[in-house]
């Protein structure tokens, strides 16, 4: 799972947005509270984000414009600006600049930072409006003044050439065009060419070919190798990749202390992959101790980014009762199978530390025998009281062979 959400990640870019990370952090933490019979306009702002980034709903866009119009015509300034992004890049619905411009206007019109900033943007690019460097330069200014973090960076940048685009991000835009349209010999050949001159992002994409197979002879031993060059170049994708290998064991021995180094690499750059897999670390004690507030902490920093299967283990480590989980389906078929457990599970090792999944099964298998034997427990004493109940029943009844209710 996780592996599928790098590659959504890496080759399909989230949603861009100037600051929304802090909405999300606002609205995660109350996200599990709101309903589709929302009507606070917040609330109604909240729900479009959880739609727009998948927190707590599966992501759709559409649904997302419909929460974000709702709070909008509300005169909700942040949902408006959120609606005219949508109207600008066709997210949900159809585009339109024009109508992206009547809501950033709203917005910006009751000095929302976001609604500036990005009349700014329109002015400066022309979107929905006759290109106004002048007007730029004022929507900018408002919106700095009022917080945006980005206005005057593009204040700075007002009126300056675009910038160019370097050869080699020319040659991996090629590549990525390429691998979308399934060429992947042709994507794979551009990409180990810029491995083997030290592209960082160059040796990621093709160690990634190399461990599918795809576009070239499937190697273990080759991904890794590129995966590893990469990763010490500091690229935080492939510090991920890296960390799941040793941690799984794919094509290479595994090494939990080398894999929780290269998560912890990726996380400590704010990446918001290596923060959930450093919850995960935390979550199942994996060469540290087990810790679950460590692990919330850890998603907590994911899901503000919108990672959401962060937010989803965070909400679900918060509630006390919940037990802690399991690592893969070969520990949960270990401790639960097929099975409708009668007891609760109780064998959070808090504060244990797992140096390899072979510690962690034996573990978990111990606990699992633990469990058997509390629900044939539970099963005898049971039995015992619908064996006396059915004699209790019997003699009132007055029958004279009631049988012995086997009671001790």
């Amino acid at each position: 799972m996780a592996l599928l959400a790098l590659l959504i990640v890496f080759f399909f870019p989230a949603l861009a947005y100037a600051d929304a990370n802090d909405e999300l952090a606002a609205c995660r933490r109350n996200i599990v509270r709101l309903g589709d019979d929302s009507k606070a306009p917040a609330d109604q702002n909240c729900m479009g984000l959880s739609y727009a980034y998948g927190l707590n709903h599966k992501k759709d866009l559409a649904k997302a414009a419909t929460w974000f119009r709702k709070a909008a015509e509300q005169n909700y300034a942040p949902a408006q600006a959120w609606l005219g992004f949508f109207f600008e890049k066709g997210n949900g619905v159809k585009a339109d600049p024009a109508e992206a411009v009547k809501w950033y206007r709203k917005s910006a019109d009751q000095n929302n930072p976001d609604g500036l900033f990005h009349m700014g943007r329109a002015y400066e690019s022309g979107i929905g409006v006759t290109k106004d460097l002048g007007q730029a330069r004022t929507y900018y200014t408002k919106a700095a003044a009022a917080g945006a973090r980005d206005a005057s960076l593009a204040l700075e940048n007002l009126g300056s050439a675009p910038a160019t685009v370097t050869p080699t991000q020319d040659q991996i835009n090629e590549g990525l065009r390429m691998y979308k349209a399934k060429d992947f010999a042709g994507a794979a050949k551009l990409f180990q060419r810029l491995a083997e001159q030290g592209h960082p992002r160059g040796q990621y994409l093709i160690a990634y070919q190399y461990e599918r197979g795809e576009g070239v002879r499937q190697s273990n031993e080759e991904a890794l190798r590129w995966y590893r060059k990469s990763a010490e170049q500091g690229y935080a994708e492939a510090q991920n990749y890296l960390g799941m290998i040793y941690e799984n064991g794919t094509g290479v021995k595994e090494d939990w202390t080398e894999a929780v180094k290269w998560i912890r690499k990726s996380a400590e750059q704010g990446n918001m992959e290596g923060q959930f897999l450093l919850g995960r670390v935390y979550q199942f004690g994996m060469t540290v101790p087990q810790n679950r507030q460590e692990a919330i902490k850890w998603f907590d920093k994911a899901g503000d980014q919108g990672h959401s299967q962060a937010n989803y283990f965070a909400n679900h480590l918060k509630a006390r009762n919940n037990y802690v989980g399991f690592r893969n389906d070969e520990e949960h078929k270990a401790v639960v199978g097929l099975k409708l457990r009668m007891v609760t599970l109780n064998i959070e090792p808090v504060g244990r530390t797992f140096n390899n999944s072979t510690e962690r099964m034996t573990y978990l298998r111990q606990a699992s025998n633990q469990a058997d034997r509390e629900e044939e427990a539970v099963r005898a004493e049971q039995n015992q009281i619908s064996r006396k109940r059915a004699y209790e029943s019997c003699i009132k009844g007055g029958g004279s062979n009631c049988g012995d209710p086997g009671l001790r």
